[in-house]
């Protein structure tokens, strides 16, 4: 707002810059109150709406977004961001194996839990889930072991509720109704930060528990299903954000300026950048398809591009800034119990595998780790018939009956060799043979705590496949009883 007023003609005559009649009198509103100010006279307008501004972001409620006649002041924060997030060094990367950086994170989390042996007991509401856990895990131990139960549930945790519990809040997390998180414009389904949520107390919270959570199930081995954007796990680890990394945030975008720079570089048409008249701007819509317009450089809409780097790099920073501050939160809580020397040797690929595990459910390779207790074996017909009616499932099916089995979705980044109960044992996929009643409802039964289903004795592959369709179709909750 200074520099909007710094080009007004002076008079040197106080009483004119005063008086309303004077041509040289410009009178300004407060965006936020309304407000009138003498405009010859910035000071005092720019500390009002800094007040002002401040006041009503502590009154806002947290899923509301920026309204589109703030874009000047959100455009002011976004700048103010960039700069904290470059002040960090970028991610050094040490050429070792996953399996040995992984190996050695583990090992310095262990000691950490030997001198921190227990564990502790949490009890939360499925219906009020959300401000349960942000309240009953503030000032929760992380390398003691959980113990989740759910209100009214018979059901005692040895791991599968506390899996099934990061499954659950983490798909609260990523919902709509917190307006936490959108889906990005990349070509693969992810959630980035919403660009224009609230930067107030209450969503920051929000970011302090995902960082939190994130520590806590590497901590304790625990694979979620979460489907962040790569540029948050970039964001994490301060990796350098690059031009290819548009391609996570809009896929288009990336496409549309890759063409442009190979047009550029081989000099087929030099005056491509003068004839699109790109200006420092950009255009972007938030979730209530409201448009938000921001400058990328001061006066940015009257000022061509003219060097193509130097406009990427500006949305590039733009972006960082629209998203260290949620960022920021996230690290504030998760490097409170990650060593920062041994998470940073991992990229941000590996630490996304590390949380999210293997994308991809390998029949085969599930069959080859499969334990059977009771009168089942690898050649009963009933286990025949069950990996045949599985090999026909989607991946989406078989998320699902891996999440009512385990209690997680997905598969450990070692594979079903690595499954585990919570106290970090082994506990490999097991299937037991139950008998079959032909005068009740024949169900499924998951023993999520010990990654077992006990699965009746099926007299037809009919009965079986219906059983197993009812729990691939469905994602059941609360099923774990040991």
């Amino acid at each position: 707002m200074g520099e909007k007023h710094s080009k007004m003609k002076k008079n040197s005559s106080k009483k004119n810059k005063k008086n309303k009649g004077s041509k040289y009198y410009i009178e300004i509103n407060c965006p936020f109150c309304s407000k009138k100010f003498d405009g010859s006279n910035v000071e005092p307008i720019n500390k009002h709406i800094k007040i002002c501004a401040k006041s009503m972001y502590e009154k806002v409620k947290s899923c509301e977004i920026y309204p589109t006649s703030l874009d000047l002041y959100l455009n002011r924060l976004i700048f103010e961001n960039i700069a904290g997030y470059e002040k960090n060094e970028p991610n050094n990367y040490i050429d070792t194996r996953i399996e040995d950086k992984i190996n050695e994170l583990k090992w310095v989390l262990t000691e950490k839990k030997l001198l921190d042996e227990g564990s502790i007991r949490i009890c939360l509401n499925r219906e009020n889930l959300l401000q349960d856990t942000l309240k009953k895990t503030e000032n929760v131990d992380l390398f003691k072991e959980w113990k989740i139960n759910f209100e009214g549930e018979m059901s005692i945790d040895a791991g599968g509720i506390l899996r099934e519990f990061f499954t659950i809040i983490f798909e609260i997390l990523e919902g709509d109704e917190l307006k936490l998180f959108i889906q990005s414009e990349s070509s693969d389904f992810s959630y980035i930060l919403n660009p224009f949520l609230m930067q107030n107390e209450e969503n920051f919270k929000l970011c302090k528990l995902i960082g939190l959570l994130m520590a806590k199930a590497i901590i304790q081995n625990i694979t979620i299903n979460i489907c962040f954007n790569k540029l948050i796990y970039k964001m994490i680890l301060f990796e350098k954000i690059e031009f290819e990394d548009l391609i996570f945030i809009d896929s288009q975008l990336y496409k549309s300026l890759k063409n442009l720079k190979e047009i550029i570089e081989s000099g087929s048409d030099n005056n491509i950048i003068k004839d699109l008249e790109l200006d420092y701007s950009i255009e972007m819509k938030d979730c209530n398809n409201h448009i938000h317009s921001f400058e990328l450089i001061e006066n940015g809409r009257k000022k061509n591009v003219e060097d193509l780097e130097d406009y990427i790099k500006r949305k590039i920073d733009f972006l960082i800034g629209i998203y260290e501050p949620f960022i920021k939160r996230i690290r504030e809580t998760f490097y409170k119990y990650i060593p920062i020397d041994k998470i940073k040797c991992l990229n941000s690929n590996e630490l996304e595998l590390l949380l999210n595990g293997r994308p991809f459910i390998d029949i085969d390779e599930w069959k080859s780790f499969t334990e059977y207790k009771g009168a089942y074996n690898e050649n009963h017909v009933v286990i025949k018939w069950f990996w045949e009616i599985l090999s026909e499932l989607s991946q989406k099916e078989l998320s699902n009956l891996l999440l009512f089995a385990t209690g997680s979705s997905r598969v450990p980044l070692g594979g079903f060799s690595e499954l585990e109960s919570n106290n970090g044992y082994l506990s490999r996929f097991t299937i037991e043979y139950i008998e079959y009643n032909k005068h009740v409802k024949n169900f499924i039964k998951a023993h999520t705590c010990f990654n077992r289903i006990d699965l009746p004795c099926f007299t037809n592959k009919n009965d079986l496949k219906v059983a197993i369709k009812f729990v691939s179709e469905n994602q059941i909750w609360g099923f774990g009883m040991e």
